[in-house]
């Protein structure tokens, strides 16, 4: 009889539980190992021109600028801080701005690993969530959209739905009435940092509130009172505190009024007078999605048909609720539809890819039979046979990942080793902006040169390149967006300090198409300098 129990293996719990802890932390490290890989590459990536413009405006507030009155941009505050804190942190540089992006992504990753294994029937699955959100983020950017809000911010929107989903389990088993009121209160937090970052987000906040309504007024958990003393109130509380101490700030800095201004006055007064995004932006912003999340959107696909079939699925019906709202915010903002707005959609749809896999694996893997017998019968008890099923899923999408991973590296080795010129060469490399805008600029940095600060209509590159300053409080970099009245200002500006130079990035040539009193004032007080691939330099006569 002892025989025939030594024999299954059930009398050997050690082992197996040994086995399986080690095949879990093999899994693990390995999802993380290549989600850090995969950042480490992007750790020098030049700027694009949005995070130009960010760049610099960090290092104004360094200096003691206040945003919105010494510095201005249509952005909220929470990108301008990210920027400041990773400058002071680590150094103003793009690797100061990338390495602080990176350790937030990693505890990003960690958070995602530890919270999802109560959601999947098999948790060691968990490992994977980085990988087919962070992961896929950071093989398929470019310069244009690294370090970009809408990757950022998914952090603290997760952290939001995974509060409702965990308040709504304590609620579900009459435990931790505290628990359920701080839940919500930290859901609060949550949202109101990622509308610290935009304002345009907070639908997505309020989409998980009234989910977790719903799925504790269905199963009877609260009632419509307790859903308001113990949700609602102590949410709402949670965005109410840490937003009036970003007004309390803005009032003590003398720049309350142009926070309010810019954050609810200026998007109405700019979207009838800016130009609405072409069709194909459209498109490309489409297609850099589905490119980028190819390989993962079959599983997605599975997770929602799963969801639909069965109504049953707290996590799934988040992640999908975030993915249709996100998809309607990104399609509302007309006059944008840039490739970086799609970034919102990322953690959603991988979380889903997970599940998706997590729901094929728990049915074929309870089809794998080793047929092992006597000694090796444990491995039944183990959790092989679902790992080596998985394998066949996992591979193949991590797979996917290598080829943007190695032109990375590739890039990287050719600047750093093969030309042994160091970080420019590199940058040149990775950003044909990098190299047409400085050698373009040169020509500032002469001794013939005449001082003063300068203006850009583009890149704001050609600031930290040339050493100058903005002769106005905005950089230049979103010229199509300006009011009237700020391109009045702007021009007025160059009269009343002189600019010696203007520049007109080639890539924004429409400048004086879409703004003629800007091609007038040009052509009236400034003689163009020079015409070559970085643009048009025009001097004050």
């Amino acid at each position: 009889m002892m025989e025939s129990v030594a024999a299954s293996g059930e009398s050997s719990p050690t082992p197996v539980r040994g086995l399986n802890l080690l095949l879990e932390a093999g899994w693990y490290g390995a999802g993380f190992a290549a989600v850090l890989a995969l950042a480490l590459v992007n750790l020098y990536y030049p700027f694009g021109s949005d995070q130009a413009a960010f760049f610099y405006g960090a290092q104004e507030l360094d200096q003691g600028a206040t945003l919105y009155v010494d510095y201005w941009d249509n952005k909220q505050p929470g990108l301008y801080l990210f920027y400041l804190v990773a400058g002071q942190l680590f150094g103003f540089s793009e690797y100061g701005i990338h390495l602080l992006e990176l350790i937030w992504m990693m505890v990003f990753a960690l958070v995602l690993m530890i919270t999802l294994r109560p959601h999947l029937k098999a948790p060691w699955l968990s490992a994977l969530a980085p990988l087919a959100t962070i992961g896929v983020y950071y093989a398929g950017v470019t310069e244009y959209e690294l370090t970009q809000l809408e990757m950022i911010v998914a952090f603290p929107l997760y952290l939001t739905a995974w509060c409702c989903l965990h308040a709504v389990t304590l609620a579900e088993t009459r435990s931790s009435p505290w628990g359920i009121v701080l839940l919500f209160f930290l859901s609060g937090c949550f949202a109101a940092l990622a509308v610290f970052f935009k304002l345009l987000l907070a639908v997505i906040p309020i989409t998980f509130w009234l989910l977790a309504s719903f799925f504790l007024f269905r199963g009877r958990a609260l009632t419509l009172v307790g859903l308001a003393t113990r949700f609602w109130i102590p949410g709402a509380v949670g965005v109410a505190l840490p937003l009036a101490a970003t007004l309390f700030w803005f009032w003590q800095a003398g720049a309350l009024e142009e926070l309010l201004w810019t954050s609810f006055a200026y998007p109405s007064e700019a979207f009838s007078t800016s130009p609405p995004a072409p069709k194909s932006r459209l498109l490309t912003a489409t297609a850099f999605f589905l490119s980028s999340m190819a390989p993962w959107l079959l599983f997605t696909a599975i997770a929602a048909g799963v969801w639909l079939g069965r109504r049953s699925g707290d996590l799934q019906a988040m992640m999908l609720a975030w993915l249709v709202v996100g998809a309607v915010l990104f399609l509302i903002q007309r006059f944008s539809w840039w490739e970086y707005h799609m970034l919102l959609l990322f953690v959603p749809a991988g979380i889903l890819a997970l599940c998706g896999v997590d729901w094929i694996a728990a049915r074929l893997g309870g089809l794998i039979d080793f047929g092992v017998t006597g000694r090796l019968s444990w491995l039944r008890h183990t959790e092989v046979p679902a790992m080596l099923c998985t394998l066949l899923f996992a591979a193949p999408l991590a797979a996917s990942l290598t080829g943007p991973f190695l032109a990375k590296t590739q890039k990287l080795f050719y600047g750093a080793e093969v030309l042994r010129q160091g970080l420019q060469a590199y940058h040149w490399r990775a950003s044909e902006n990098y190299e047409r805008l400085w050698v373009g600029s040169r020509f500032l940095t002469e001794p013939d040169a005449r001082p003063g600060p300068i203006y850009a209509f583009g890149s704001a590159l050609v600031y930290p390149f040339t050493g100058r300053t903005s002769s106005h409080i905005t950089a230049g970099a979103a010229w199509e967006y300006y009011l009237p009245a700020q391109t009045r200002e702007i021009l007025e500006g160059f009269d009343a300090q002189q600019v010696p130079y203007v520049f007109v990035d080639r890539s924004d040539e429409k400048l004086f198409q879409l703004r003629p009193e800007v091609a007038r004032y040009l052509l009236e007080n400034y003689t163009r300098l020079k015409k070559d691939d970085s643009g048009s330099w025009y001097e004050r006569r």
